[in-house]
């Protein structure tokens, strides 16, 4: 899946056709709708419409048209003022939709939900749940693996999350927190607390062989390319238990002694890395014909950023294996000439500034 069209029925928004392969959206400075682009898309692929409540956006009706297949396109129609009149079409071709009657469903977020789930042929909940991991807007790329909406609930919920999306049956891992709990409380009876011991036991060992795949192999590479592409730095991706038998992820970049880069802007490379999972997860997914993209907010920002030679290389990468990438970016940020002029000349999407900005002032 693709995003091929995103528009209004409002004159004031900025309807943005994007390339199958790459796509930078560049703009004059900040303030302009780069970061907000990133919300719209969620809000129309069926996500949350909270940024949306302003009394400025009553009247808007949003459409977002995606590539499912070679000759095969759907799209979302989704107003912001009723959560009960989205609507959905299937068409053979791109299409304009602002006129069109005659749409295959109409209905509330669950119809909606149903109605994509059947024609892309996979779990609307596990889209929904993953999407984010492939669509980093700047709040979500101080950690790899806990997104903003994890931030303040327990671990286990990012925990899950992340273990589905590697493969791995997260109601199992789940489970294991579950007893830990049963076997924490006092009042537990006897018996109850001796069968959560011996089935915690259990579900430890089987945990324990979760972890060992052909897909988790495959993502692991995929990280260690994208992280010596990007980083120029060894990359690793690890899965692991820790003390307390608990699953633990994470990506450990190690420093060469000889290289003059210790390593010690913490931002600039918290934010590569997840770019670099969000790569190394797009490119392992192509297989699955699901999320065929890879949408990042301003991966070149930050004063000790100095690797976008490298981000450069890694876009044109996830092209070569068929994957759509979206970046937003300040013009003045892009210090290679070079690269700023072939942006400009063949894949600037759109362009944003303070007379033309995504969605006017407001």
């Amino acid at each position: 899946m693709k995003i091929s069209k995103l528009y209004s029925n409002n004159d004031n928004f900025k309807t943005i056709e994007f390339d199958k392969g790459i796509n930078f959206i560049l703009s004059q400075n900040n303030g302009v709708g780069k970061s907000t682009l990133f919300k719209l898309i969620d809000f129309c692929l069926l996500g949350d419409k909270y940024f949306l409540a302003q009394e400025h956006f009553k009247d808007y009706i949003f459409y977002i048209e995606l590539q499912i297949a070679s000759n095969r396109y759907i799209t979302i129609k989704r107003p912001t003022k009723s959560g009960k009149n989205i609507e959905l079409k299937i068409t053979k071709q791109k299409s304009y939709l602002i006129d069109e009657k005659d749409f295959n469903k109409k209905g509330s977020i669950g119809i909606a939900k149903s109605f994509f789930e059947n024609k892309v042929n996979y779990s609307i909940n596990k889209f929904r749940t993953y999407i984010t991991y492939f669509l980093r807007d700047e709040n979500n790329q101080n950690d790899v693996f806990i997104l903003n909406k994890y931030a303040n609930t327990h671990e286990i919920e990012y925990k899950t999350v992340i273990s589905n999306l590697l493969g791995i049956d997260g109601r199992k891992i789940r489970k294991k927190y579950e007893l830990d709990e049963i076997i924490k409380k006092e009042d537990t009876q006897s018996t109850s607390l001796k069968s959560a011991q011996e089935d915690l036991t259990k579900v430890i060992e089987e945990n324990k062989t979760l972890i060992s795949t052909h897909f988790i192999d495959r993502l692991k590479e995929s990280v260690t390319k994208y992280g010596r592409m990007i980083l120029g730095k060894e990359v690793t991706f690890l899965i692991d238990f820790n003390t307390s038998n608990d699953i633990e992820f994470s990506i450990k970049v190690k420093n060469d002694e000889e290289s003059n880069d210790n390593l010690d802007d913490e931002s600039t490379i918290k934010k590569l890395s997840c770019l670099i999972f969000a790569s190394a997860l797009a490119q392992t997914y192509a297989q699955k014909r699901l999320i065929k993209f890879v949408a990042f907010d301003c991966p070149f920002d930050g004063n000790k950023n100095t690797y976008e030679d490298r981000i450069y290389r890694a876009i044109h990468e996830l092209h070569r294996k068929g994957i759509q990438t979206i970046i937003t970016s300040n013009e003045n940020v892009i210090r290679n000439d070079e690269n700023l002029l072939e942006i400009k000349d063949e894949y600037m999407t759109a362009y944003l500034s303070n007379d033309d900005k995504l969605m006017g002032d407001f």
